[in-house]
């Protein structure tokens, strides 16, 4: 059967990649959330998803975990701290991300280390998004240098409030609180559709 590129084009989703501590959840600062007790969800990220959805929008997390990769914890670990944050989300807010993509250290993802585009890539991919029409939501240099790397259509960076943008990878846009990263992305959105 003959499928055009124009109604593959047509299929594409739109998606808001998520990097995940300092993002998602709350920053364990310069080491790493080892285990399910350690990860607080910031205020809003819940209403976000199900507003995200409700316009047919994927949200997906691409997140480093090198504590993997140290020994720090290990895979199943990681998955349990992912699995309950998404049983979390489901039970308060009836909706959670749609996908984690998650860089170990570990050998079989080294093509996923950012700022390298292989996390967003793969998940374009496996959900058919068109990155040009999606957004990326990081706290690094490196979460916005992988969108780019990726084509991602525009890029948000969460700036610390002492944080300056100078020396910084340029972002298309900046916030300095989880309220103003609902409000930003939202708008954004909604320009997009």
């Amino acid at each position: 059967m003959f499928v055009s590129k124009l109604s593959q084009v047509r299929a594409s989703k739109r998606c808001v990649f998520f990097d995940r501590d300092g993002v998602i959840n709350r920053s364990p600062g310069q080491g790493y959330v080892l285990s399910k007790e350690d990860f607080f969800l910031i205020e809003g990220i819940g209403n976000l998803l199900n507003w995200l959805h409700s316009r047919d929008w994927l949200a997906i997390v691409v997140s480093s975990q090198r504590c993997v990769g140290k020994g720090l914890i290990d895979l199943p670990m990681l998955a349990s701290i992912h699995a309950s944050m998404q049983q979390d989300l489901q039970d308060r807010y009836g909706s959670n991300f749609d996908a984690i993509y998650a860089f170990t250290g570990l050998p079989a993802t080294e093509s996923w280390s950012k700022p390298r585009p292989g996390m967003i890539d793969q998940a374009c991919m496996d959900h058919v998004i068109d990155p040009l029409q999606s957004i990326m939501i990081g706290d690094q240099d490196r979460d916005i240098q992988m969108a780019i790397n990726s084509n991602i259509g525009c890029t948000i960076r969460c700036l610390d409030p002492q944080e300056s943008r100078s020396n910084l990878v340029l972002a298309d846009e900046y916030v300095v609180s989880a309220d103003d990263m609902v409000d930003r992305l939202k708008s954004l959105v909604q320009r997009m559709n």
